[in-house]
């Protein structure tokens, strides 16, 4: 037998979570041909994993790399990790469908975390077969965002939709689902999402379940309203007929970190009930997002320009410092409640200040702290983006051992050096998976490396029902990660974050080394995936 490529004396881990076999992996073409200890038969090529676990490739069932497919394709940032596909469109935002009066809106949007998109597409369909012409190098299943539905139907007002609007958000997520959507996410905490009501969700989520599409969540609160804003997550769910994925579950702000045991128990008990329930969490107490998600909602009413028309005005400002600053010490956030300090600045357009945290802002620009972040979003046209300290190390632990929760990055696809996103982003960009191995796995044993694996692979391609995907199996995809127990380690810091892991010598793609002994292949063979 001849075979396009043969791994040879690793440990497998299928991903179902069963216990690790010695075996070999033969791949012909884009399929895994044969998994069976010692296969016979001459190979174009050979890798020898002796002392490693030879696994299906991860899956990023949280990520936000469909801001950066069009200017970084090869998403060397997650390849690197052992990742071969990502679940993108998150927190409501999706690049497609797009009103053809509001591009300036959407692109605004996409700017405030450093992505620059030149639009030239309006439906979902167009945006798929303009991100299949980039070729990408790691497979993508996407979501279409429940802000985008808003911004097409609506545009960026704080209101609710007409009947009118909301068959016209019917309408376009039926269209996404034509085109390949897996379902739709929401941000319930970020504009325009956050101006949506239980009803207006349901009645979506209803217009989606006969085809089975997923309602993938940011919860509308993960700090004071966190429990009542995992209800509604679950009630959309179960109301509208959907699948319901909460994305990384945390409790924000130490004041509550307690409610974390309360909040798996209403997961438990909603599976409990036959709901399809589950979560993602990435393996780090910080979060990150955009600096102006710091602000009220009222003061996003009607986009960008809206928002820093208001930051100009001083009875406005004096409205956000009356709705948010607690004390004059802490800032009341949708993360929490935290202070200045655990607020860092992660990449803007002046390098100087990425790293700083606002207390030092403050002191460097002689302001107050409230002063340094409304300043700086207002300098910035909202295009800043931060690293927010608000877990516990506990809580982050606790969620990741669940049974239903998966790995999540919440991060996006980047390439070493300078790019497309500079500065000092969240070390989830390059380290997510690796970190879930060495730290939690291997050093805390958290989990075994199977049940490990398991949440990276098995587990999240049932949930998207991706039927040849995310197990070591003949006649699977061949995407598959080749990486040491003993040496895989995430490398990226907080102050150093763009850097990439050590000890996954090998990720393959659809039958392509794209990784080959630490070096990256860009191959272009990522698919962009469709439903089952």
């Amino acid at each position: 037998m001849a075979w396009s490529l043969l791994i040879r004396n690793g440990m497998v881990i299928d991903g179902t979570g069963a216990p690790v076999e010695r075996a070999d992996v033969a791949v012909e073409g884009e399929r895994i041909a044969a998994v069976a200890p010692r296969l016979l038969g001459e190979a174009g090529r050979s890798i020898d994993a002796t002392g490693h676990y030879v696994t299906p490739g991860f899956i990023d069932v949280h990520s936000h790399s469909d801001l950066f497919y069009l200017g970084c394709p090869a998403a060397e940032s997650k390849i690197r990790q052992g990742c071969t596909t990502e679940v993108v469109g998150m927190c409501s935002f999706s690049p497609a469908p797009v009103h053809p009066a509001r591009r300036d809106t959407v692109r605004a949007w996409a700017g405030g975390i450093g992505a620059r998109l030149q639009i030239d597409w309006e439906t979902f369909a167009q945006y798929l077969d303009r991100l299949r012409a980039a070729r990408p190098s790691i497979n993508i299943v996407h979501m279409v965002g429940h802000g985008a539905l808003r911004l097409a139907a609506i545009g960026p007002d704080a209101r609710a939709a007409t009947p009118d609007e909301l068959r016209v958000m019917e309408r376009l997520l039926a269209e996404a689902l034509d085109a390949g959507a897996f379902g739709y996410s929401t941000g319930l905490v970020y504009p325009p999402s956050v101006y949506g009501s239980t009803d207006e969700l349901i009645a979506l989520s209803k217009s989606m379940a006969s085809r089975g599409g997923l309602y993938f969540s940011h919860i509308r609160g993960e700090a004071a309203t966190l429990e009542a804003a995992i209800a509604e997550a679950i009630r959309i769910g179960e109301a509208g007929g959907v699948g319901v994925q909460i994305a990384h579950v945390k409790a924000a702000g130490p004041e509550n970190w307690g409610k974390m045991d309360r909040v798996l128990r209403m997961i438990d008990e909603a599976r409990a009930r036959g709901l399809d329930v589950t979560g993602d969490a990435y393996p780090y107490n910080a979060g990150s997002t955009k600096m102006d998600n710091l602000l009220p909602p009222w003061v996003h009413d009607g986009g960008v320009q809206k928002l820093l028309e208001r930051l100009a005005d001083r009875p406005a400002r004096r409205k956000i410092l009356e709705d948010c600053l607690i004390d004059g010490e802490r800032w009341r956030t949708p993360m929490g409640t935290l202070g200045f300090d655990q607020i860092f600045v992660a990449t803007c357009s002046r390098p100087e200040l990425e790293g700083l945290d606002l207390a030092q802002l403050a002191r460097k620009t002689g302001t107050t702290p409230t002063e340094a972040l409304l300043n700086l979003v207002e300098q910035e046209r909202a295009g800043v983006s931060m690293v927010v300290f608000s877990q516990s190390e506990d809580n982050v632990a606790k969620v990741l051992g669940h049974p239903a929760i998966m790995v999540g990055s919440d991060s996006l696809g980047l390439s070493a050096g300078p790019g497309p996103h500079p500065g000092k982003p969240h070390p989830r960009m390059y380290g997510t998976f690796p970190r879930v191995l060495g730290v939690y796995a291997r050093e805390k044993k958290l989990f075994s490396w199977e049940t490990a694996v398991n949440k990276m692979t098995g587990m999240p391609a049932g949930k998207l029902r991706l039927n040849d995907r995310g197990l070591v199996r003949p006649g699977f995809a061949a995407d598959l990660a080749v990486f040491d127990p003993v040496a895989v380690k995430d490398a990226a810091t907080y102050a150093d974050p763009h850097r990439h892991p050590t000890g996954i010598p090998y990720v393959v793609v659809n039958g392509a080394v794209v990784v080959d002994q630490g070096r990256m292949n860009s191959a272009g063979t990522g698919r962009v995936l469709t439903p089952a």
